[in-house]
Formats: C-alpha cells, sequence, structure tokens
C-alpha cells in the first residue's frame, strides 16, 4: 500500500478544487467548507459531471464521475487526487 502524500500536495490539489467549486456556486474560495460534502454545497450531478472532466484535464488521469460518491468532500477528494498523480513529499 502506498503511503498518503504530503499534506502539502493535498493542499495544492484542494485548493485548486476549492477554487473550482466555488466557480460553480459563484462564490469565493474562502466560502467554501473542504469537509462539507459537494452536495451539501450545492453541486448538483451536471456540475460534478464538469468537475470530472475539468480533473481529468488538470491532473492528467482517467476519472469515473461516481468519484464524487466515493470522495464526497473536497479534503477526501484532494487526497485521492494527489495519490493518482504521484505526488511525493
Amino acid at each position: 500500500m502506498r503511503p498518503y502524500a504530503s499534506t502539502r500536495h493535498v493542499s495544492v490539489v484542494g485548493d485548486w478544487l476549492t477554487a473550482q467549486i466555488a466557480g460553480y456556486l459563484g462564490c469565493a474560495p474562502l466560502d467554501v467548507d473542504p469537509c462539507l460534502p459537494l452536495a451539501e454545497l450545492g453541486i448538483d450531478s451536471v456540475a460534478a459531471v464538469n468537475l470530472c472532466g475539468e480533473i481529468e484535464f488538470e491532473w492528467d488521469i482517467d476519472v469515473d464521475p461516481t468519484i464524487v460518491f466515493d470522495y464526497p468532500t473536497i479534503l477526501e477528494l484532494g487526497q485521492y487526487i494527489t495519490d493518482r498523480i504521484g505526488m511525493e513529499a
């Protein structure tokens, strides 16, 4: 089993995700709670599918749209993406 990526790298991805989510919600990134599930933040299925496309483009990985159910918060999704792209401390 691979060790978790560093907190610094999770933060880079998390900050990117937070900015994307804030764009969908029409608010400032500071107004987005990374601990709340995306659905509770107001992300619908269309936005979730679009987010998956942006993740694939930005981080050059293939993701299934169900990723938002498997990793429902920005923190969890950020950790998953960081692990997938192989950022190391």
